[in-house]
């Protein structure tokens, strides 16, 4: 069986048969989920979750999802939003998976050559550089993760001795860390995260966004957020992902002030311990720019490793001359 054997149809995903497919996809991620599609549709009431899909035996054998977002007359599509991990899943012993997810993979580019599309983005987390579409070459970026085991003490040996030094460091401080289970907690850890992402240069994205991931997210097990407290202040936290065994860092926090007591490192090391005897196998610290030095540094003195993350971008002329 061949690619050219294969029909995309894109439509709006059902929810159950989605997440059926996310359980047994290898590969599937938090950001898969029919739940993370919701928290961008019901945060833009402009947005539609759309998905190229195909269907085998009454299930959907693989598929490929974006939030289609409109714009006026424009609309934009993202797989997933911020950049969030999308690309297809296929269902684990297909005949023929490379095929799916070449369909896909061209479902997906064919809707954004639609005029009215004015961007487009997609980012593949462990993709397959070769399986894309002639014409849409992608550009590779890279993730870090550092592999779990049962025994922390094992993990904790593959630290190297700054970051050892660090966390004892940290663990003298007095810091403590919990999880994040009010409003008023989540209130003190957007405080943080503004001041954070303003320290970087960057825009915070809407408090209404964290206020649904709260909502929603956390009951269901996929995302927690937790809260680094020195003296009953908090002083730093993050906001984590969940997914198979897998966790992601999406947003990690902390005040400048906080510094000298080394809130960083003590979170980390503190989630590293619980999820090993969680039995997590892998712990994903998000994103590393190339030009990042000090923060892959960081990574890697956890003895996190680099993996690709594959992204393809298309803009139309019209994007391209408002925003050269």
């Amino acid at each position: 069986m061949n690619a050219a054997a294969l029909d995309a149809e894109v439509l709006a995903p059902d929810p159950a048969a989605w997440d059926d497919l996310v359980a047994a996809a290898p590969g599937a991620s938090a950001f898969h989920t029919a739940a993370w599609a919701r928290v961008w549709t019901g945060l833009w009431g402009s947005a539609r979750w759309e998905a190229a899909v195909i269907l085998e035996d009454g299930r959907y054998a693989g598929a490929l999802g974006w939030v289609a977002r409109r714009r006026g007359w424009f609309e934009s599509l993202d797989a997933m939003p911020y950049a969030t991990y999308g690309g297809p899943i296929v269902r684990e012993g297909h005949r023929d998976p490379a095929g799916v997810r070449r369909t896909l993979l061209e479902a997906f580019l064919a809707r954004a050559a639609r005029r009215r599309v004015l961007r487009a983005q997609l980012t593949w987390y462990e993709g397959r550089p070769e399986e894309f579409p002639e014409g849409a070459p992608p550009e590779e970026g890279a993730t870090h993760v550092l592999a779990l085991e049962s025994d922390y003490e094992r993990v904790a040996d593959r630290f190297s001795p700054a970051t050892r030094r660090l966390v004892r460091q940290a663990d003298e401080s007095g810091l403590a860390i919990r999880a994040a289970e009010s409003p008023e907690d989540l209130t003190a850890f957007l405080d943080i995260a503004e001041e954070t992402v303003l320290r970087r240069g960057g825009k915070p994205k809407p408090r209404a966004l964290y206020e649904r991931i709260f909502r929603e997210l956390v009951p269901a097990g996929i995302a927690r957020y937790h809260l680094v407290e020195h003296e009953g202040a908090a002083v730093a936290g993050s906001l984590h992902l969940f997914h198979q065994g897998v966790a992601v860092s999406w947003l990690p926090v902390s005040r400048e002030s906080s510094w000298p007591l080394r809130p960083n490192n003590f979170l980390v090391a503190s989630l590293l311990e619980t999820l090993c005897q969680a039995g997590y196998a892998e712990y994903n610290f998000g994103a590393s720019p190339p030009d990042a030095t000090g923060l892959i540094r960081f990574k890697e003195g956890w003895g996190a490793r680099p993996r690709p993350v594959w992204m393809v971008l298309r803009r139309s002329a019209l994007h391209r001359r408002l925003r050269p």
